[in-house]
């Protein structure tokens, strides 16, 4: 399935261009609210995994996205040059990510590094940090 990129750059422009309460009201306007939202950033993963970069790789990932309404929980699962991403959780993830829903969306469409995000407080990872790297590199965002 091919990715929608009228709907990423929509996303894109949004994370981008308006504050965080703007970000939350176009999540919660989105079809599904903001889990509809989650729904698609997560379903599209496995649509742009570049599994030549992840060659012989096996990762959980595990995403807490915090918003208003509480946290949404979903995971990210790398294995035999497959992702896997979708709602829940996984057993014992490698890296888990903490984040509020505006970064997150900043962070998925390149609109602020993930390094600079983690030090400047707005990204909690907990686990095996280094998969922080090897998991931007196993993904390309539509152009």
């Amino acid at each position: 399935m091919a990715i929608d990129t009228t709907r990423f750059e929509r996303i894109r422009q949004a994370a981008g261009s308006r504050s965080e309460s703007d970000v939350f009201a176009f999540a919660q306007e989105h079809e599904g609210g903001v889990g509809g939202l989650l729904d698609e950033v997560f379903g599209n993963m496995p649509d742009v995994f570049r599994a030549d970069r992840a060659k012989g790789q096996q990762a959980d990932f595990q995403y807490v996205i915090k918003t208003p309404d509480g946290p949404h929980e979903y995971f990210v699962r790398i294995h035999d040059g497959v992702c896997e991403s979708g709602r829940g959780q996984v057993e014992s993830p490698q890296l888990t990510t903490t984040v509020e829903l505006p970064t997150f969306l900043r962070l998925v469409t390149g609109r602020i590094n993930g390094m600079q995000a983690f030090l400047r407080g707005k990204v909690k990872l907990s686990g095996n940090t280094l998969y922080a790297a090897k998991f931007e590199h196993w993904f390309e965002r539509p152009s």
